[in-house]
């Protein structure tokens, strides 16, 4: 079997069968049943966004990604669950394509090392790519830590960013619409 080779950095089909076992992909791939179903007006089909039980079809099997989303949280307010047609979505997401387009946008990327979600090296990759002026923030630990344990590093790196692009930007605008 060929496997794809990304050329792109970020890319949801590559990072798809990095997540799910080929075993567990069947249950996922059920997007062809999931179309002729809406088409007929019935309920979109769902799958877990997580699970750790092989029997269950699910977007994601890390441990990592278990605990954080299933993490404690009052009644209501989530359900385990994402529709097929998203699944495929993510599975067709390839904002890679687009690097070297941002610029001169100022591009910051802040990634964790040990990341298996997104993962580590396809968005290096995808920064390899990108076009000055860019930042790279790399965090120790894994796709959660910059929101919560790596919070602190991730949210002052942003900080920085913003004030140096977004006040040098600001101040050329008001410039140009001085009369």
């Amino acid at each position: 079997m060929r496997r794809h080779t990304p050329r792109t950095g970020h890319n949801g089909y590559e990072q798809g069968l990095r997540r799910v076992d080929p075993d567990a992909r069947a249950g996922l791939e059920s997007f062809t049943e999931d179309e002729r179903a809406r088409s007929r007006g019935e309920v979109p089909h769902t799958v877990a966004i997580v699970s750790s039980c092989p029997a269950v079809p699910a977007s994601y099997r890390s441990q990592e990604s278990v605990d954080f989303y299933l993490q404690p949280k009052p009644e209501g307010v989530w359900e385990n669950k994402v529709t097929v047609r998203s699944t495929r979505a993510a599975r067709m997401y390839e904002p890679g394509i687009w690097i070297t387009r941002v610029s001169p946008t100022p591009l910051l990327m802040v990634v964790a090392v040990n990341d298996t979600a997104t993962v580590t090296d396809l968005a290096l990759a995808a920064y390899e790519r990108a076009l000055e002026p860019k930042r790279l923030q790399l965090l120790p630990d894994s796709h959660f830590d910059p929101y919560i344990t790596q919070f602190s590093q991730s949210s002052a790196a942003a900080l920085v960013w913003f004030r140096e692009h977004l006040t040098r930007q600001a101040g050329t605008l008001q410039k140009a619409h001085r009369p």
